[in-house]
């Protein structure tokens, strides 16, 4: 269809459907890659109308949804958190390298943050979080008085109003649903301004278009998250990393009215106190772990949540580091000398993660136990799995 739609361009030839039904060119429409279905929407103002239509984007969700394959194919990126231009790991992973060109499952011109406003300064912007295909930036990791909420693909953003306070370290989270969102934020550590057990959560809403601040019970009087941990969203809450006491904060921001942070358990078995993170992998919370060097032979470990309520985990993989090197890693690092470290969890694959290895990114597929480098010269540990959703998200236009 693109093929005709070019030579009938080219030709200045028009296109007669009046005899398709609607039906029909919308079962043909939604079949369609969906950077060509956004470039179709020149092609007449019936395809514009079809295409627009909020049943239009239903239809196309369910489908790939409802599809295993279409589902298990679905386009993402490993995206660098705190770099100005946003570099990719393909999905194909095709070849050893990030890809600093577009990917064919993005759309023209490359999938970067060169739009935003942030980039006519001489300050690199730093993705926060992710959520429903948008993106949560800004412009400082410490100090943080800007955000920008942003969608790559089709390069649309906002900025929202400014917090009401300025504090140095925040954990910050963010959840897109439906036709709104909502961001999140709190000190990282408990820094003795306020009684045991409490804590000053400050809240943006889309819908409001206001910061809300309130007091919340915090289970814990002395916690500590990591200024760069990732916050993952699964079963409609948000989780961060706790690691002074090795737990699981929690917060659901649909549920304001409890006004209180939550604890999760981490697997009872679980070893590594630093070199770890959370993920989501094709609908299951996991939790990645390498372990520490004192503890005897590296193992990299898997676990997911069986009973989310009941705070189960099932151990998935514990592989040995051993005679598992593929011959190009073994090529410029000693296998006893070595330092490994968790960067990511594949979002679509169980087998397969992600790791920092002699000063490279590599997959490790748990399974085959095969090595490949996906990327040399790597010494970041910020790294944010990133799925595009089966239609984009657009962001409601501000109000404020």
């Amino acid at each position: 269809m693109e093929e005709t739609w070019k030579k009938a361009l080219g030709k200045q030839i028009l296109i007669d459907d009046s005899n398709v039904p609607d039906w029909l060119l919308t079962e043909i429409l939604q079949r369609l890659p969906l950077k060509h279905i956004f470039m179709f929407k020149c092609i007449s103002k019936r395809w514009l109308a079809l295409i627009s239509d909020p049943f239009f984007a239903r239809l196309y969700i369910t489908r790939i949804n409802t599809t295993s394959s279409l589902s298990a194919s679905q386009p993402w990126n490993l995206l660098f958190r705190y770099l100005y231009e946003v570099r990719i790991v393909p999905s194909s992973m095709i070849g050893t390298r990030i890809a600093l060109k577009q990917s064919h499952n993005f759309s023209c011109p490359g999938f970067s943050l060169n739009f935003m406003p942030s980039s006519k300064h001489d300050c690199p912007i730093k993705i926060l979080a992710s959520s429903n295909g948008l993106l949560l930036c800004s412009e400082s990791f410490y100090w943080q008085k800007i955000y920008y909420i942003c969608n790559p693909l089709i390069q649309q953003w906002i900025a929202l109003p400014k917090p009401p306070r300025v504090i140095k370290s925040v954990a910050v989270g963010f959840i897109c649903k439906d036709d709104s969102y909502k961001l999140v934020r709190f000190p990282t550590a408990n820094d003795g301004s306020y009684s045991f057990y409490a804590v000053q959560l400050e809240t943006f809403s889309s819908k409001t278009g206001e910061w809300h601040c309130s007091m919340v019970n915090c289970p814990l009087s002395d916690y500590y998250i990591k200024t760069d941990s990732l916050v993952v969203n699964y079963n409609g809450s948000l989780h961060w990393l706790e690691f002074r006491h090795g737990k699981i904060i929690t917060y659901d921001p649909e549920n304001e009215t409890d006004g209180r942070l939550d604890l999760m358990n981490l697997p009872d078995d679980k070893r590594s106190e630093h070199l770890c993170l959370l993920g989501v992998t094709r609908g299951r919370f996991r939790y990645f772990e390498v372990t520490d060097t004192c503890l005897g032979p590296r193992q990299v470990c898997v676990w997911v949540v069986s009973d989310y309520d009941a705070q189960q985990w099932c151990l998935e993989y514990r592989v040995k580091f051993s005679d598992s090197w593929s011959g190009e890693i073994d090529l410029f690092v000693p296998k006893d000398k070595f330092y490994v470290f968790p960067l990511a969890l594949h979002p679509l694959d169980f087998d397969v993660v992600y790791l920092g290895y002699g000063g490279c990114l590599v997959s490790y597929n748990l399974t085959t136990r095969k090595m490949e480098v996906v990327h040399r010269n790597f010494y970041s540990h910020q790294l944010l799995p990133f799925v595009l959703s089966p239609w984009p998200t657009t962001i409601p236009p501000p109000f404020w």
